[in-house]
């Protein structure tokens, strides 16, 4: 009776195991282990991810960021809206379908069982080869030829105001709203990041160009209630924008978030491609934009170091940057929330599961950068 038994089972487990691997929802279900492959061959194998993102990412990214560049809303935004909707109405027809399949109910669950599971591995596996990859490739800066330097407080100092002159002057051309705040056209902004990052390109030919717009978020001020800036959406290859942060803040995130579609995912790397991009411009708005993020990032490094010195520095900041300042310290203070903690530590344990052991603190790395760009370019026009 057990050895009837037991072949019963192996004949059905053997028939189910047919019908799997005639599924496809079995092999997606096998792109999880193919992922994984494809993560530790980054990881371990030299030159794998600087290879794959050169050529294979760059082909499907420009092709797909162009496709969904097309509409003018956030086609990734819209994705993460219904995906609640459609996954309850997934398990409703799935309950439904169950208890209509009298004498074969444990086979539909078992399906929709599969089909959930195949989904979240492609899912899975598309977020590996559209962005979990290019986090192995060599750094940003150092294929443009910059690390960061020790610095005395003086030489601190000096770059402090260097970004501070820079930033005022640039302010003076500017336009505001009635609070004497700058204001910007996101429409038009959108379209001056797009070609100061394909800009890139001419200085930095491992850069790829050819991309389209960044993408205003529709609820760009729920996403401030996190602390978030900004998105690249690897499943439609978009830059999604905070556009209800400070204005003078928003062209650097478009260029930060256009960098990430570039392959560039280190926070450091891609504050710094977006510094890089918005200062070489030409643009206005851009460079406002550039000087005073660093400005952000570089200032409390010199308070720390010698007040009397940071206070020296602060008469270099013009009227309308000091407003600019204040208006965005004042903004996100309405912010300060147990969601904005939450969503930080959620974002510093993804950046760490993706090989940035500094995790949030990898975006401070930007002003280590800024300050050896600096001196590079200095001691570049003293020998010319």
């Amino acid at each position: 009776m057990s050895q009837k038994i037991t072949r019963l089972v192996l004949k059905k487990t053997a028939g189910f195991m047919k019908r799997a691997v005639r599924s496809v929802w079995f092999w997606f279900i096998m792109l999880v282990p193919a992922a994984f492959f494809l993560i530790f061959l980054a990881s371990n194998a030299s030159g794998f991810a600087d290879t794959y993102s050169r050529t294979v990412y760059r082909v499907i990214s420009v092709f797909w960021n162009n496709i969904s560049g097309i509409l003018p809303f956030s086609l990734g935004e819209v994705i993460l809206l219904l995906l609640p909707a459609a996954l309850l109405a997934y398990m409703v027809f799935v309950i439904v379908r169950t208890a209509r399949s009298k004498g074969r109910r444990i086979k539909t669950v078992l399906r929709g069982f599969l089909r959930l599971i195949g989904t979240a591995s492609l899912i899975f596996f598309l977020f590996v080869t559209n962005c979990g990859i290019n986090y192995y490739c060599t750094d940003f800066s150092e294929l443009a030829g910059i690390s960061a330097r020790s610095v005395s407080a003086e030489e601190l100092y000096e770059v402090c105001v260097f970004l501070a002159d820079s930033a005022s002057q640039c302010r003076r051309s500017l336009p505001e709203d009635e609070n004497g705040v700058m204001k910007i056209n996101v429409s038009d902004t959108a379209g001056y990041a797009r070609d100061a990052v394909n800009g890139l390109h001419s200085r930095y030919d491992f850069v790829p160009d050819g991309y389209s717009v960044p993408k205003s978020v529709m609820l760009s001020e729920k996403m401030s209630y996190l602390n978030i800036t900004g998105v690249y959406f690897p499943f439609t290859f978009e830059a999604n924008v905070n556009t209800d942060a400070p204005d003078f803040t928003v062209p650097f995130t478009m260029c930060h978030e256009l960098a990430h579609v570039r392959g560039i995912m280190h926070e450091e790397d891609a504050n710094f491609a977006a510094y890089l991009s918005c200062i070489y411009s030409g643009n206005t708005e851009l460079e406002y934009s550039a000087y005073m993020t660093a400005i952000l990032y570089t200032s409390r490094h010199l308070r720390s170091a010698d007040r009397e010195l940071y206070s020296k520095y602060l008469t270099h900041l013009s009227d309308g940057v000091r407003r600019d300042l204040v208006s965005h310290s004042e903004y996100w203070s309405r912010f300060e929330t147990p969601a904005a903690e939450t969503a930080s530590k959620i974002n510093d344990s993804y950046l760490k599961s993706n090989g940035q052991k500094s995790g949030v603190k990898s975006y401070g790395g930007l002003s280590d950068l800024i300050i050896a760009h600096y001196f590079d370019e200095k001691d570049r026009s003293k020998g010319e």
